[in-house]
C-alpha cells in the first residue's frame, strides 16, 4: 500500500462495493487495511502475545458489522469506531478469561515420561482420549509433552492462534467431562 497517497477515498469506494456484494473489493479492502489495523492494535494492546488474537477479533467484528456502514457518511469514523469497539471487547474478554480460568502454566505438571507410559490418572486419561483428535493433540503437545506454542504449532502444521484455540477448547472439554463425572459420583 502506498502510504504517500490518502487511502480513505478508495477504501470508502471499496466498502460501498463490498456492501453490493463485490468479493474482490472486500478482499482488497481487508488486505490494504491489515497493516493499519495491526499498527492500531499494537499501540493499544500492551501484551504483545495477544496482538494477533485481537487483530483477528477486529477483522471478525469488521466483517460482522460491514452491513451497518452508511455509504453517505464518511468511512474513517465508522471504521475506527468498529476497530476501537472490537479492541475493547477483545480486551474485556481476555480479562474475564484470566479471572475465571486457570492458565495452562498453572495446571498440575505431569512428567512427559508418565504421560508416555500411561501414568496419568485413569479419569484424566479417559477424558483425554474422549477429546476430538485436534483438541487432544494440542493439549498433549502443550501440557503433557511441554512443547512451546510455537513448536507445537509447527509440529501440527497450524498457526499459533489455531493451536491456542484447539488447546483452549480441549481444556474446556476436559473440565466439563471431569466435572460431569464428579456429579455422577455424588
Amino acid at each position: 500500500m502506498d502510504f504517500q497517497k490518502d487511502p480513505w477515498p478508495s477504501w470508502t469506494e471499496m466498502m460501498r462495493l463490498t456492501q453490493k456484494g463485490d468479493q474482490a473489493a472486500y478482499e482488497r479492502l481487508l488486505t490494504e487495511m491489515g497493516p493499519l489495523v495491526l499498527n492500531f492494535v499494537r499501540k493499544r494492546v500492551f501484551d504483545q502475545q495477544h496482538v494477533e488474537d485481537v487483530v483477528q477479533e477486529v477483522l471478525l467484528t469488521f466483517h460482522k458489522a460491514k452491513h451497518t456502514y452508511r455509504p453517505e457518511l464518511p468511512f474513517p469514523p465508522w471504521f475506527f469506531t468498529v476497530v476501537r469497539n472490537a479492541i475493547w471487547s477483545a480486551l474485556q474478554k481476555n480479562r474475564r478469561i484470566k479471572v475465571r480460568e486457570i492458565p495452562m502454566e498453572e495446571l498440575p505438571e505431569v512428567a512427559a515420561q508418565d504421560f508416555a507410559e500411561g501414568g496419568l490418572d485413569d479419569r484424566l486419561q479417559e477424558a483425554l482420549q474422549a477429546l476430538p483428535e485436534d483438541n487432544r493433540q494440542a493439549v498433549e503437545l502443550l501440557k503433557f509433552q511441554g512443547l512451546s506454542v510455537e513448536e507445537a504449532a509447527r509440529r501440527l502444521g497450524i498457526t499459533k492462534i489455531a493451536l491456542r484455540v484447539r488447546a483452549h477448547r480441549g481444556y474446556g472439554l476436559l473440565r466439563k467431562r471431569l466435572i460431569a463425572e464428579d456429579k455422577k459420583k455424588k
